[in-house]
């Protein structure tokens, strides 16, 4: 098998365990009560279902990657799962750890799709017969489960780096007719400033806060209090945030809330999401767990003129050359994920260049009007669920062209990162897969998994 047939399977599988990562959760709901099921592959003591790899197969048909696949899909989807059990196996061995934050997060992530899939939390349980906790209580296992695999793999993957000499060396394997043909792109940057919040504002949480805290004190129930008065998404449940393991939540909440003896409440604790009143709920070895009341100082319009009024101020400097658009960036952004880039907005493989539709429309239509090298007057624009003011930088257009090592060397530096990390994790897996003992049901012999079958 050559290089690019090999990069292209493993894409493929890669993709495949993504698309079961997603969609088996919810897919094998609707098996339930459906499917006569049966072991059909077992590696060591780990087994996989009939029905989990029909609701994988059921899943890729309806998947953009159905029409263009050529192949025994089922065999691909099987040899995914397989590989996954490995990979689990393997991590039990090298005793990989899973913080409970890390599932709590995506169990809520997970419960939020299902949710807007469904429209309601009252349609989930007609559907099913059963609530969305116990859905989530159900699907723990197996999301315990992802998180350990990827985690093995990112261990196993980590060390792989390649050097300028790599990348020309995979970029010279393609023919010039072959080369990928890059559509349209940008060269933004943003400078973002978040208003600053009044201290009188800071007070009136403050104290609004306090008087939540007397009433708890004096029997009030604080579950209730913090499904009526909590900001946060936590206030559905009571405020209550689960376990988390030290080092893992906002310092300053981390240090009001082991400062606690279970039971007690703190005083208005200031992080970086806003105010908190929190109570200690239960300390055990190195987790903690508790519930937590926060409310978010608004910013008022005059918070957000003098926002603008620091960003006309550096607008100015950099038209007059006074300072460069990439250190102003990195000295007053609040926009961390341009930060780093100077400001730049960056693609998944890190290229300056952004595609045309990656683009947030709103942006797109901002650009259209400018001329490149123009910076646009502050804005004050809604990012998320907070207002912020934002000066943009149009740096540069790219027409369509063939990549090339020059214009597209990030883009190249990452498919060719892809490869050795792909070949590495096919002959980690070859190598491991000598050490389990696996069996298939004589029904899929024909997919090659177990060698010299």
């Amino acid at each position: 098998m050559d290089v690019q047939r090999k990069m292209k399977t493993t894409k493929y599988i890669i993709r495949a365990i993504l698309v079961l990562a997603i969609l088996i959760p919810v897919a094998s709901f609707a098996q339930e009560g459906q499917v006569v099921d049966k072991i059909i592959a077992k590696v060591d003591d780990k087994i996989i279902l009939k029905s989990e790899l029909e609701s994988a197969y059921i899943s890729f048909l309806t998947s953009p990657q159905a029409q263009s696949f050529q192949g025994d899909a089922k065999c691909v989807l099987l040899q995914s799962f397989v590989e996954s059990k490995v990979m689990l196996i393997m991590s039990e061995i090298d005793s990989v750890v899973v913080e409970n934050n890390r599932i709590d997060f995506e169990l809520r992530s997970r419960s939020q799709q299902i949710i807007q899939r469904f429209g309601s939390e009252e349609a989930i349980e007609k559907a099913y017969g059963k609530s969305l906790d116990q859905i989530m209580n159900e699907l723990k296992p197996s999301i315990e489960e992802q998180i350990r695999v990827e985690q093995q793999e990112n261990n196993v993957l980590s060390d792989i780096t390649v050097t300028p000499k790599e990348v020309r060396k995979f970029f010279n394997r393609f023919p010039q007719d072959s080369l990928p043909l890059y559509p349209m792109e940008f060269e933004i940057g943003v400078i973002v400033k978040e208003p600053d919040v009044s201290e009188p504002e800071k007070e009136r949480i403050k104290k609004e806060l306090i008087a939540i805290r007397e009433r708890a004190i004096n029997g009030e129930n604080f579950e209730l209090l913090a499904t009526f008065n909590s900001e946060g998404p936590s206030a559905k449940d009571g405020g209550n945030l689960g376990f988390a393991s030290r080092g893992t939540m906002d310092p300053a909440y981390e240090a009001g809330a082991l400062a606690l003896k279970p039971g007690e409440i703190s005083m208005p604790v200031e992080s970086s999401f806003g105010f908190h009143l929190i109570q200690l709920l239960e300390k055990r070895g190195n987790e903690y767990q508790t519930r937590h009341i926060i409310m978010t100082p608004k910013p008022s319009e005059d918070d957000f003129e003098k926002a603008a009024k620091i960003l006309e101020d550096l607008r100015n400097k950099i038209l007059t050359d006074s300072i460069r658009f990439e250190q102003a960036a990195q000295l007053v952004s609040d926009d961390e994920s341009t930060k780093v880039n100077g400001g730049f907005y960056a693609d998944q493989f890190g290229s300056l260049r952004i595609p045309a539709k990656s683009l947030d429309p709103e942006l797109f239509f901002l650009i259209d009007k400018m001329q490149e090298g123009d910076i646009s007057e502050p804005q004050t624009v809604l990012v998320g669920e907070s207002k912020v003011a934002r000066i943009i930088y149009y740096k540069k257009r790219m027409p369509p062209h063939r990549a090339n090592l020059t214009d597209d060397y990030e883009k190249l530096k990452a498919a060719t990162t892809q490869m050795k990390k792909s070949l590495k994790r096919a002959e980690y897996l070859e190598e491991k897969m000598q050490e389990v003992y696996l069996e298939l049901d004589p029904v899929f012999n024909r997919c090659g998994i177990i060698k010299n079958q």
